[in-house]
């Protein structure tokens, strides 16, 4: 429907025609087509020879979210923006870049020292495809090492916005472990301490401009 230009204007379908195109019978595509109405992501009306079909506001939000995540995946999108909030992560975010092997490569290749922990954002649920949608892109890789009789894991890095209101501070990065416990959270670096530079606390909200092209 959206390819007839259904975001645009009203559409004339048949449910044999969608059943076709579905590959389910007619009273499945006639069902569904109910479904969407009932669900508000599209207004109908019957017309000869099947109905009148237009996409509302809360279906085109749907194939836009879909839109941006088919970039994301096939790296068609140079930039992404994440919303989430603050909380305090386990303090092993501290731990892990203070270690040689890794800092001196973020002085390396990004160009300064990261304060010793990391600002870690809560996302939305509707937010967590976005971090698959990074991974998916090429960042900048950071090598694993052994130090101290251990093995540390492999890390990507991308260049960020972070934003609080009317103050933004450029100079920051997510880091994107290998192996990581969390699924909905994302953990910046920067050369300042970001709860200090935000007056920042627990809860507060924070969008993250990720920039996927900059390597």
């Amino acid at each position: 429907m959206a390819l007839q230009g259904g975001t645009r204007h009203p559409v004339h379908i048949s449910s044999i025609s969608l059943s076709k195109q579905l590959h389910v019978s007619q009273q499945s595509a006639s069902r569904y087509l109910i479904e969407l109405v009932e669900k508000g992501y599209l207004e109908r009306r019957l017309a000869q020879g099947g109905q009148v079909v237009t996409i509302m506001n809360k279906g085109i939000a749907v194939l836009r979210k879909e839109f941006s995540e088919y970039g994301l995946i096939f790296g068609a999108q140079e930039k992404i923006e994440m919303r989430g909030t603050l909380e305090t992560g386990l303090g092993e975010g501290g731990y892990y870049i203070s270690k040689r092997g890794y800092m001196e490569q973020f002085e390396s290749k990004l160009g300064w020292r990261p304060f010793e922990g990391t600002f870690n954002l809560r996302l939305n649920e509707d937010e967590v495809p976005k971090i698959e949608g990074m991974k998916a892109a090429e960042g900048i890789l950071i090598e694993g090492f052994e130090q101290e009789g251990r093995t540390f894991g492999k890390a990507w890095l991308f260049k960020c916005v972070l934003v609080n209101g009317t103050k933004k501070v450029g100079k920051c990065a997510v880091i994107s472990p290998k192996r990581t416990h969390y699924k909905r959270v994302i953990e910046v670096i920067s050369p300042t301490y970001l709860r200090d530079e935000f007056g920042a606390k627990d809860g507060d909200s924070f969008v993250v401009r990720i920039d996927l092209g900059d390597v």
